[in-house]
């Protein structure tokens, strides 16, 4: 089968004080499949400080007062069903290395997960927007952005280093205090460092991706967390676009919550495609 596929990862989880996560990012291009089995992955939106879940598409747990970052949408070659594709944190579901592994190589396209916010207001610092291509580093200078050849590097803290992120994961922690997580990619965004002042807690955007054999594509990064972007989903004028995917949460009243990401199939030609 050919014609349009569509991506946009999950928003980057709010932190406690009213900070934003950063937006999804978006990858918006047409593929050619040959016959056989694919699998789909529809990144979670990234938890808030208050909801301690990690979700799919790598998308980390809240670390104390910080969310969790987003997850990375995309479309892997094989049936990969029996991998978990799942976040880190303390009560973690996340595959081992070999099959992350396996599953990095077999890439076809990945819209990046937004990194999620520290326990700062949102005039202060937000996450960074999830990749298109590369994700975006919390702002400021926070949690790395993942790129298309490492994860992002883990924030400065003195309560505490973030994490970096790896192959499909964002970076999660540290458990010490409320740092936000890293978004999910093709490799995940850095989760922001512990402080005990304001200002390094704020989490990376994971990478997008896409593999030239496959097809084309237009990589977009979603916006940063911080005011006043306020973590918009990439590409929201896309035809393709759901109308809620891909945005960050923020706001300590709850009102504000980040939206999961999208995968969406396109007009297309040639034979028919069974989603299961």
């Amino acid at each position: 089968a050919s014609g349009a596929f569509a991506a946009w990862g999950g928003g980057g989880g709010g932190g406690e004080e009213g900070s934003y996560g950063g937006g999804g990012g978006a990858v918006v291009g047409s593929l050619t499949l040959a016959a056989g089995s694919y699998t789909f992955i529809v990144g979670s939106k990234g938890c808030s400080y208050a909801s301690p879940a990690s979700g799919f598409g790598g998308a980390p747990e809240k670390s104390h007062n910080g969310g969790g970052g987003g997850g990375f949408s995309g479309i892997f070659a094989g049936d990969l069903t029996p991998f978990g594709f799942q976040g880190d944190g303390p009560q973690t579901n996340q595959d081992p290395a070999p099959n992350r592994d396996t599953a990095h190589a077999a890439a076809i396209m990945l819209a990046g997960g937004g990194g999620a916010a520290g326990q700062e207001p949102k005039s202060a610092v937000g996450g960074g927007g999830g990749g298109g291509t590369n994700g975006d580093a919390g702002d400021p200078g926070q949690g790395g952005g993942g790129t298309q050849s490492a994860g992002g590097a883990g924030g400065p803290g003195n309560a505490g280093p973030g994490n970096v992120g790896s192959k499909l994961l964002g970076g999660w922690g540290p458990n010490t205090a409320g740092s936000g997580g890293g978004g999910g990619g093709y490799y995940g965004g850095g989760s922001g460092g512990a402080s005990t002042g304001d200002g390094v807690e704020a989490g990376g955007g994971g990478s997008g991706y896409i593999s030239p054999p496959y097809g084309t594509a237009t990589l977009t990064t979603g916006s940063p967390g911080k005011d006043p972007a306020n973590g918009t989903a990439a590409a929201p004028t896309s035809p393709y676009y759901p109308g809620s995917a891909g945005g960050g949460g923020g706001d300590r009243s709850h009102t504000t919550d980040s939206t999961a990401g999208a995968f969406i199939i396109g007009p297309y030609s040639g034979a028919p495609i069974s989603v299961t």
